[in-house]
């Protein structure tokens, strides 16, 4: 049998989820991003170069969910979690994408060769850290170093744009980046990039949750001598 390897590749508390295009007999249906092992190559490998091909981001497999599942009489699928180490997924081969949550499992028509992986996912998902801790930022850049670095260290961290409350000028909105990593060293990113840590929002028991808008700060967080 030939092996189909397939990416969970979680953030936050959720997982990714890709919807078929093709094959017509398949379209509209939603897998784990997938392909198939190249003679000589290892697993993870393959795993890693199929999502750079197929979302345009890059990966590392952290772990190998139990079990394997057919993919009709010639080839069978085993699935790894993962974590985003470079850029956002964009997707080539599939039409939609999907963050899902443990409850949000069944939402959507997964094929049958994914299936049997769900249960242990969504235990995965439901044991994921989340800080629910914003390292709020008014650079673009450093907004993006701030997340490379904390990938570099081995944690989930990903940039949203925040909305000020009561701002409409779009120049006045900052970045926020959002992380499991300790709150220590989210405290000494913001400090070297003159942000600020927004500890207003708790942490949610399944994973982080889109924040309430941010109030702007009517005084200085930090002067500079």
């Amino acid at each position: 049998m030939k092996q189909v390897v397939g990416a969970a590749v979680v953030r936050g508390g959720k997982v990714l989820a890709t919807r078929r295009s093709a094959p017509p007999e398949l379209a509209g249906r939603w897998e784990f991003p997938e392909g198939k092992v190249e003679a000589g190559e290892q697993p993870a490998d393959a795993l890693e170069r199929e999502i750079a091909e197929e979302l345009r981001c890059d990966i590392e497999v952290t772990a190998w969910l139990q079990g394997a599942s057919p993919i009709g009489d010639t080839h069978v699928l085993r699935v790894a979690t993962a974590r985003l180490t470079r850029g956002e997924p964009d997707p080539v081969e599939h039409d939609e994408l999907r963050w899902l949550g443990p409850d949000d499992l069944g939402d959507v028509d997964w094929l049958e060769p994914d299936r049997p992986f769900l249960p242990e996912l969504e235990h995965v998902l439901r044991q994921a850290p989340a800080t629910g801790l914003r390292a709020i930022l008014f650079d673009e850049n450093d907004a993006a170093a701030v997340t490379a670095r904390l990938r570099s260290e081995g944690y989930d961290a990903w940039v949203t744009r925040e909305r000020l409350a009561g701002e409409d000028d779009d120049e006045d909105h900052p970045w926020a980046v959002l992380s499991d990593a300790p709150e220590l060293l989210l405290e000494l990113l913001v400090d070297e990039y003159d942000g600020w840590l927004d500890r207003e929002q708790s942490a949610p028991e399944n994973g982080w949750q889109p924040p309430s808008p941010l109030e702007l700060p009517t005084q200085p967080r930090r002067i500079k001598d």
